[in-house]
Formats: structure tokens, C-alpha cells, sequence
């Protein structure tokens, strides 16, 4: 857009998310949050109404500081959020003359100097679930999903409470997950079978007895993950199994059976 040789190659790079923005509709101004921004184009995100014509007036303000760039953009799609509520509005900068350029490009350094920010930084130690809740639903969904399955521990504590079951498939495929946390994984009443036949299967923890039992007993598991997992239970293992409450009945019945032939 600015002529620079090298724009093909700046304009293909996203910065952070986060940054606060404001869409102008008919006269209303209209608090939303930008992701993905580039030298070329943002995503607008929040609850928004959708797009009355096809290109929008819209500001974008530094994380520090009292900067505002009062932009233009063409609406290139737009579309709910995965979880529903909130619209995404993704645009295409235009009208970008010579001073919208350099107050974009002052923005940007703003952006990449400020303190790099978690999605749950907001959150004190001990937060209450319903806390942590609402921190997961301010989310979108597919970035739930790309940072439960590459996120350090401190976010994978949280993640582990969210209700979606693809956030917990990619949880369960982090290649950081520990066992304590797998087998705290496997509580979640939000599971899919796959899920936890993939918990099961997993070398790292195959051989983790409490985990197996915690797969065993879990109301979503299917009576084939369950007796593959219990295959190699001796006698006391067996029993201390069928103490447990929520054991599938079919399965309990074939335990019940091994313990007598013993």
C-alpha cells in the first residue's frame, strides 16, 4: 500500500492481541477488541452488529500511552464467534494516506513494546472457578484451542476447567502435560471417548495406575477403552477399582468376574 519494496513481507506479519479499538455504526461508538493486526488489515472483535455497509470507520489505541489511530477499513468478511455472542469483522485497511501510515506504524511500535500479556494475567492466585470461567469465555474458542495445545502450566491449570470438549482434546495433546495434570484432566465431566482413549493411550501415561482408574470410572468412557486400560489389573487393583462410585455396570460385572476367578 505504501510503495516500500519490502510491504509484501511486513504486511503478512500479525502482531499481538489485545489491543483495545472502537467501531463507528450509525453514529455509535462501539468498544471491541483487535486481533491479528497487520500493516494491511484487523480483525475487530466483540458484540458487534453486523457490518451496514461495506466499509466501516474504526480506532485502534496503544496499549500504553494516549495514542488513537482513526482508521478506515474494507469488511472483508464477517461472521459470529465459534462459541456465538460476539462477531469478528475482519478488514482491510483503505483511505491510508501518508499520515494514517505513520500513526499505524507508531501504533505498531507501541505494541511491540509493551509488556508481552497472558489471557489470564488478570487473574490472582486462587481466582474462583466462576472467575476462571469468565476469563475462558472472553476467549475465542480457536485460540483456546491453539494455546491449550502448546501452553506452559500456569495457563494448562485453567484450561483444564474450560467446558469445551475440543480446548480439552487439545489440552489432552500438549506435549508438556505432566501426569498429575492428565489425571486431573481426566475428572473433567466434559470429555469426549476419543479424548479419553487418547489420555489412555498416551506413553507417557499408559502405565499410571491412577489415571487408568480415573479413565475407568469416567461416565463418557466406552466399556472398550475401559477394559483395555483395567486389562492388567491384579486383584487388588481390581477391588480398589470396584469401590468406586460411577463404575460402568457392564463393566463392573466383568471385574467382578475376574476377582472370582482368581
Amino acid at each position: 500500500m505504501s510503495g516500500h519494496p519490502e510491504d509484501s513481507h511486513r504486511q503478512g506479519y500479525r502482531f499481538r492481541t489485545g489491543v483495545p479499538a472502537e467501531l463507528q455504526d450509525n453514529g455509535r461508538t462501539i468498544t471491541c477488541e483487535a486481533q491479528n493486526i497487520s500493516r494491511s488489515g484487523v480483525l475487530l472483535i466483540g458484540n458487534l452488529p453486523a457490518p451496514s455497509a461495506d466499509t466501516v470507520d474504526f480506532a485502534l489505541k496503544a496499549p500504553t500511552g494516549s495514542l488513537t489511530v482513526h482508521l478506515r477499513g474494507r469488511v472483508i468478511r464477517s461472521q459470529p464467534s465459534a462459541e456465538g455472542g460476539d462477531l469478528s469483522i475482519a478488514l482491510e485497511f483503505v483511505d491510508m494516506d501518508d499520515s494514517r501510515r505513520d500513526a499505524l506504524e507508531v501504533l505498531l511500535a507501541r505494541i511491540l513494546e509493551a509488556p508481552a500479556t497472558g489471557p489470564f494475567d488478570g487473574l490472582k492466585p486462587g481466582a474462583a472457578p466462576q472467575e476462571i470461567k469468565q476469563a475462558l469465555e472472553a476467549i475465542p474458542l480457536p485460540q483456546r484451542i491453539a494455546l491449550s495445545s502448546r501452553t506452559g502450566l500456569k495457563d494448562r491449570e485453567y484450561l483444564r476447567l474450560d467446558t469445551s470438549p475440543t480446548v480439552l482434546e487439545a489440552l489432552a495433546h500438549n506435549p508438556s502435560l505432566g501426569v498429575a495434570e492428565a489425571r486431573a484432566l481426566a475428572a473433567s465431566a466434559y470429555l469426549t471417548p476419543g479424548t479419553l482413549d487418547s489420555l489412555a493411550s498416551n506413553p507417557r501415561f499408559k502405565e499410571d495406575e491412577e489415571l487408568r482408574m480415573a479413565v475407568a470410572v469416567h461416565p463418557r468412557v466406552s466399556v472398550a477403552t475401559a477394559e483395555r486400560v483395567t486389562a492388567g489389573f491384579k486383584l487388588p487393583q481390581l477391588k480398589k477399582l470396584l469401590a468406586k462410585p460411577g463404575l460402568n455396570q457392564i463393566l463392573r460385572e466383568k471385574l467382578f468376574r475376574r476377582t472370582t476367578q482368581r
